[in-house]
């Protein structure tokens, strides 16, 4: 074939004559036989030289050619005997046609028409960091008409493809390019992947998308959840999320993150978006079905992917106690209720209304006490008598809000209010009742007991109020250091019973210096 240029694809017959008289010729002629019509047609008269048959393409078929030769006289010679032989293939299928690109769910197909004398076809892609191009394909090459090309480089607004014919010998017609622009696909591609699982008060949805024509590290795609209620079709968007924290937090969107792919991410992506949404506003004990909508950053929305479906949890409170009703008993207040009707009913939790002495308002308090005797719709709650009106709350808990720093408002509240005679010694300030069945008393001082300096006390005297007598008792008294504590055994059978004790501290005259009132109610944990 050295006698055609290079890259075309034309017979070069070869003309040989003898050693003896090759010196006697001056001219050649050539003929190629016309196998349909079995005729002879020149295709080169000349001097002695190369022969390249441009009529004639080499593209592996058979073809016979005949040769003679005059010397200077201008004799001929008689034709050669003919010679046929078989062409290199040389020769490529046409380029392909109709290169266009079909966005199918966000992902670009190339497609194009079949080629006639085709047997493959070459994809490739136009690295612009390298001015070379790459396979855009898993496979060098295929026999579909149909593909999604690679996304091989790096992430940009537009990506350059090239597709090319080849024939069963390797042949490769001209390259026929389309250039896919990004901002013009007409939808994102969705997730590939979504779970949903009960979690807590929610539902926390889980997902992984690719698109590798978008994503990168940043920014990443956006996402929004489809909520559909599997018995009555109802959708909702969920675009507001619990955050994953210990602190109460506002709700916020869904968090997202990239990752190197997993073995199961499609499209030959490098890289994969994860995102997860922890969703506490479904209603209590629903199934839904959940799907995760993507938005590219080009703004470009997905058809909904994947669905996961969960059932939420019980995030019904229980319903209010009934006959809550309050009695009086002397170290405050007994509460007893009936439970509700919920079946998931684990506990109770119980305010008293106190005031703050700082700024005056009323704040709620769970200060009650619980007993091993007691039913456990029934509790007492300490409350010095002093003559006005004390309010109780009782709200009963299932078995995720059983715990101590539930908030009142999203409770189902029962209230009572009891008015409460005064029963406190004169000049009594205190507001504080202290539990125990057996009270003991601090009697001595310490650098910590907030007493000052000790070594002005010489004795101290330990009494008890006394109702009947409308006066103070003396329980104890002694010098001081001598003991530090006093337990009054005298008054453990009194349960329920309130007792007002004070610690009256004197100076080496006898005169008072430091008086500490403390009031107890009879009552342990274990009564």
């Amino acid at each position: 074939m050295d006698s055609c240029p290079a890259d075309q694809p034309y017979a070069g017959p070869e003309l040989v004559t003898t050693v003896e008289n090759a010196a006697d010729i001056a001219w050649y002629e050539m003929q190629r036989l016309d196998a349909a019509t079995q005729s002879w047609s020149t295709v080169y008269s000349g001097a002695k030289s190369a022969i390249c048959d441009t009529g004639y393409r080499a593209d592996g078929s058979k073809v016979t050619y005949r040769g003679r030769a005059r010397d200077a006289a201008g004799n001929w010679s008689a034709y050669s005997a003919a010679a046929t032989f078989t062409t290199p293939d040389r020769t490529p299928p046409p380029s392909v046609e109709k290169v266009r690109v079909e966005y199918r769910s966000g992902v670009p197909h190339l497609v194009w028409s079949p080629v006639t004398g085709a047997a493959s076809y070459q994809v490739v892609q136009y690295d612009p960091a390298s001015g070379g191009y790459v396979d855009a394909l898993a496979v060098s090459t295929t026999t579909q008409t149909d593909v999604v090309p690679r996304q091989s480089v790096a992430v940009a607004d537009s990506y350059r493809y090239a597709v090319r014919s080849l024939d069963a010998t390797g042949n490769a017609a001209a390259p026929a390019e389309i250039t896919l622009a990004m901002a013009d696909r007409p939808e994102a591609i969705a997730a590939f992947q979504t779970t949903a699982r009960r979690f807590d008060e929610g539902v926390v949805v889980s997902w992984s998308s690719v698109d590798p024509w978008t994503v990168d590290e940043t920014p990443l795609p956006s996402y929004k959840i489809v909520r559909t209620d599997t018995a009555t079709g109802e959708t909702r968007i969920v675009d507001e999320c619990k955050p994953f924290s210990s602190q109460d937090e506002p709700l916020a969107g869904p968090k997202t993150y990239w990752t190197w792919t997993g073995g199961d991410a499609p499209l030959s992506a490098r890289k994969q978006v994860n995102g997860s949404c922890w969703d506490v506003q479904g209603a209590s004990e629903t199934t839904y079905e959940y799907r995760v909508v993507t938005t590219d950053r080009y703004g470009h929305v997905s058809q909904p992917g994947p669905a996961a479906t969960e059932t939420t949890p019980d995030t019904e409170r229980p319903a209010p106690v009934r006959n809550l009703s309050a009695e009086r008993v002397p170290l405050g207040v007994r509460l007893t209720w009936t439970p509700p009707a919920d079946a998931d009913i684990r506990g109770y939790h119980v305010w008293q209304g106190v005031t703050d002495p700082d700024s005056g308002e009323t704040v709620w308090k769970e200060n009650c006490w619980r007993g091993d005797s007691l039913a456990e719709t029934e509790i007492l709650c300490p409350t010095v008598p002093e003559g006005a009106t004390h309010v109780y709350k009782v709200a009963a808990t299932d078995d995720r809000l059983l715990h101590d720093d539930v908030p009142l408002e999203v409770l189902h509240l029962s209230e009572v209010s009891v008015a409460l005679p005064d029963t406190r010694p004169p000049g009594w300030t205190g507001t504080e009742v202290r539990e125990g069945q057996y009270p003991d008393l601090y009697v001595g001082c310490s650098e910590s007991s907030g007493l000052g300096d000790c070594s002005r006390f010489a004795s101290y005297r330990l009494e008890r109020w006394d109702p009947a007598a409308a006066a103070y008792a003396t329980l104890a008294e002694g010098a001081m250091g001598d003991r530090t504590f006093f337990m009054d055994t005298t008054v453990h059978e009194d349960v329920f019973g309130l007792y007002y004790y004070r610690v009256v501290r004197l100076d080496a005259s006898g005169a008072e210096a430091a008086t500490r009132s403390t009031a107890h109610g009879i009552w342990n944990s274990w009564l």
